[in-house]
């Protein structure tokens, strides 16, 4: 029953019920799905599993899909992407008969010199390979990514799967079942209903969650398996891993065996049993297995004209009486023009010729082991067929790897040239190294190589290396958004929004960014006090008898010599000498140290230094304490009126002046005080237990009344930063700036022996600085100074940089920022403009420039 249609290259299609693509078109006369890659032969239906790229045709636009596994649609466009003027009349496939002229390693050997030359051949080659254009207008997919946590993940749902699942879940675990296809539909066909009770099974465990359609592309470290969907990416994080990825048919290497018509016996099994169209006319059966006699009886069932079958001796007496048997054997090659017309078998030393328009071979399995082979480190447990040691193919001619046209006759050269490994033999043919990722020449390769190698030289014979994706996947999948925001909140969270926050996002964590007015909060922190919760900081500490050692390298200042008690505002360098983020070192007696750093940065502060650390060779323990502590910052020029009341320590200048910190009690909360100046006015920065975090917010703002005292969010830091003239890393740098290039050569001490980006400031310093972070003052412009941010900054109709950040200052009465400036000659330009408003270059700190206030 047709089931409507598909276009293919200007005509209609009929569609029958369960068609796949490929299906669909044989049933109309498609025989060349395909063309090669390199040397454009025809290439037909071979595997029937999505494991060969003999198929792959254009659906929709898209290239490269499968269509022995891809389900048939109504009204889907498919066309064949290779092949001038088409694929059916491919004149590129002159390239073939150049073959001889093009030995292994050609374009290696040939376009070293002279250098100009590969470039020129390069956009030649790039015009007449691949598997087709992208589409260049078609809307982007929906996908989207999500993280999944269980106990085992089995990958492969046929028989062995399925039991290894309910195994599994009847011992108490919770597990992930997923298949790249639907549950047991890749069982060889013979095979299909006794899979029915064990599905049945599964579906009713509440245990068991089942992916359909979900194909494992990878095992990482952790150990994390990667599934890829249409529209979705999984990663998945089990305690243990059991692949049950089953086997693939063994591929033949001998001469003839890419022409059209040469099929695997599950395809051709699939062909004639499922969607009702025999392989061919006169078929030719290759069977040395107990599965490949099933298929056999299986096409023979279905009314496909079988006029010959090798079998093994053991099998005649099972071989249908219309069916010529051959006993023990042996196929030679495969002939004809663009399709098979005959084969060459070898029967009791006599060779004879069979005429055929399709030649099916089963003669063993190849276990599809890659999963396993990614991760001999990780638990992973292989059952079923893909357990197998597999069967050796046979290796005498034709076309070794089908994806990169290489041939039999290129790997003997390649060998003769030295190349005696499986592993530089992929390397230096490309054998392996196309669409199939060697799923189907991946043993046939072993086994050339273990055929010429001595019996010891196991480096020669091993498999080559397994990498990810085992299957193919859309980069539009693979860059999947995430599908799970994960919004980090500090202990404050629920009192931000009781007090009636406006909340955003900041550096991956939600933040407030005001309480209602922005100008009131502003003012609070200036004339009064102020409240913020800066929990979001990066706070690690830095123990261990090489502690110094680390931070004094890893960090470009002074901070060897900084005394138990007082903190410096670092940065931190790549090797570049590019500044990666910044922060405030604290040093406590017992040669610890506490770095505070970027909020949502805390993670890659803590990699930078676990990286130096090792490379280092130091001693040293890192521990990110930023979900265990909180922090609040008091400030404003009542601030230590506020704090007073609330403990028994000293927090007068005396005791805890600017740039020192010092362990207090308030309001019976133990906290580290840390004396900072970010916003331009005396400021307490209270670390303390998270948990304590609401208890210590009221006990402030109830001492804080009597001062006004008000909580502020980023909306008001953004003017009280800037009018102090700081910067923040990500919105006011680039990647590739230098100390230099923002103005803070102070921070760097180029009098150290060495500290990571040394060498690089060294290079650099001999060179113009092309651009710097300049504080600018605006007048004349809009009143709305938001929408200067980002804004290019022109000079004499040149745009000479851009504003990184702007606002207007209420303690000034006008617009300022910093922008981004190119220099010339070393200068500076003048005249500059940024949209309608007049821009002048200015000093920083914009406001309190002798830092009176900041002192208390």
């Amino acid at each position: 029953m047709t089931q409507g249609s598909l276009r293919f290259e200007g005509r209609e299609v009929p569609i029958h019920d369960g068609d796949t693509v490929a299906s669909a078109l044989f049933r109309t006369g498609v025989r060349t799905f395909s063309r090669s890659l390199k040397s454009h032969r025809r290439r037909g239906l071979y595997c029937g599993t999505g494991e060969c790229p003999n198929c792959t045709v254009t659906v929709d636009g898209v290239p490269g899909v499968r269509s022995c596994v891809t389900p048939a649609g109504g009204g889907m466009r498919v066309e064949r992407g290779r092949g001038w003027p088409s694929a059916e009349h491919d004149l590129l496939h002159v390239t073939d008969l150049m073959h001889p002229l093009m030995p292994v390693g050609f374009y290696m050997k040939t376009f070293v010199r002279p250098r100009f030359a590969w470039p020129v051949a390069e956009r030649v080659i790039r015009r007449h390979t691949g598997s087709g254009p992208l589409p260049r207008r078609r809307e982007p997919a929906r996908t989207t990514s999500r993280h999944l946590h269980v106990d085992t993940i089995v990958i492969g749902a046929g028989t062995s799967g399925l039991s290894a699942a309910l195994e599994t879940v009847r011992a108490g675990e919770r597990v992930l079942l997923c298949d790249a296809f639907g549950v047991g539909s890749q069982v060889p066909r013979p095979r299909r209903d006794a899979i029915g009770a064990l599905e049945a099974e599964a579906r009713k465990e509440p245990g068991i969650e089942i992916l359909e359609g979900y194909a494992a592309l990878g095992v990482y470290e952790g150990p994390t398996v990667a599934l890829a969907s249409q529209d979705e990416l999984v990663q998945v994080h089990p305690s243990r891993i059991v692949v049950a990825t089953g086997a693939a048919e063994t591929h033949e290497a001998f001469p003839g065996n890419d022409l059209p018509g040469v099929w695997l016996g599950r395809a051709a099994s699939r062909m004639a049993s499922a969607h009702g169209v025999p392989p061919g006319s006169r078929v030719v059966f290759v069977a040395s297995t107990g599965e490949g006699l099933e298929h056999l009886l299986a096409l023979v069932a279905a009314g496909t004209n079988v006029t010959a079958a090798v079998v093994p001796s053991a099998f005649v007496d099972r071989v249908p009486p219309a069916v010529e048997a051959i006993a023990d054997g042996e196929l030679v090659s495969a002939h004809g023009r663009g399709r098979v017309r005959s084969v060459v078998v070898r029967e009791r030393g006599l060779e004879r010729r069979l005429r055929c328009d399709a030649l099916v071979l089963s003669t063993g399995l190849s276990p599809r082991d890659e999963l396993a082979r990614m991760a001999p480190d990780e638990p992973v447990e292989v059952v079923g067929d893909a357990a197998g040691d597999g069967d050796t193919p046979r290796v005498t001619g034709g076309h070794l790897c089908l994806c990169e046209d290489v041939t039999v006759h290129d790997a003997e050269q390649a060998w003769a040239e030295g190349f005696r490994s499986a592993e530089i033999l992929k390397r230096y043919t490309t054998a392996t190294m196309g669409p199939c990722r060697g799923a189907m020449c991946g043993r046939a390769l072993t086994a050339f190589a273990a055929a010429r190698s001595d019996e010891g030289d196991r480096a020669a014979v091993a498999r080559t290396t397994a990498r990810p994706p085992v299957r193919p996947a859309t980069l539009e999948t693979l860059a999947a958004s995430v599908h799970e925001m994960i919004e980090k909140r500090t202990s404050l969270h629920e009192t931000h929004l009781a007090a009636g926050a406006a909340l955003g996002w900041s550096g991956g964590w939600k933040r407030p960014f005001s309480y209602g007015d922005a100008a009131e909060e502003y003012a609070a922190v200036r004339e009064r006090a102020g409240l913020m919760d800066v929990g979001t900081l990066a706070k690690i500490l830095i123990a261990g008898r090489d502690a110094s050692a680390l931070v004094d390298q890893v960090f470009p200042g002074r901070v060897a010599d900084l005394p138990a008690g007082r903190t410096r505002y670092v940065l931190a360098l790549d090797e570049a000498g590019y500044v990666a983020d910044d922060g405030v070192l604290c040093a406590f007696e017992d040669g610890s140290y506490l770095l505070t750093s970027t909020s949502g940065g805390a993670e890659r502060m803590d990699a930078r230094l676990r990286e130096w650390r090792h490379r280092l060779g130091l001693h040293v323990h890192l521990l990110d304490r930023t979900s265990e502590l909180g922090a609040i910052l008091v400030a404003g020029p009542r601030a230590r009126d506020v704090l007073e009341p609330l403990s028994d320590d000293p927090i007068d200048a005396a005791a805890l002046s600017h740039a020192t910190h010092a362990d207090v009690t308030v309001a019976g909360v133990p906290c580290t005080a840390i004396r900072t100046g970010f916003v331009g006015e005396l400021g307490f920065e209270l670390h303390h237990p998270r948990s304590r975090g609401p208890e210590l917010w009221s006990a402030l703002q109830s001492a804080g009344e009597a001062f006004a005292i008000r909580p502020f969010g980023l909306d008001a830091l953004e003017i009280l930063r800037l009018e102090k003239g700081h910067l923040y890393v990500g919105q006011d740098t680039l990647p590739d700036d230098t100390p230099a290039k923002l103005g803070l050569d102070r921070l760097v001490d180029m009098g150290k022996e060495w500290f990571v980006g040394k060498a690089a400031l060294e290079r650099l310093a001999a060179m113009p600085l092309g651009r710097r972070l300049t504080p600018l003052t605006f007048a004349g412009g809009p009143p709305d100074t938001d929408g200067l941010r980002g804004m290019p900054v022109m000079a004499g109709g040149d745009v000479v940089g851009r504003v990184t950040s702007a606002a207007t200052s209420p303690a000034l009465g006008r617009a300022i920022g910093l922008a981004w400036i190119r220099t010339h000659g070393g200068e500076l330009p003048t005249d500059l403009r940024v949209g309608e408003a007049t821009a002048t270059i200015a000093e920083t700190p914009f406001y309190d420039p002798d830092g009176e206030r900041l002192h208390g």
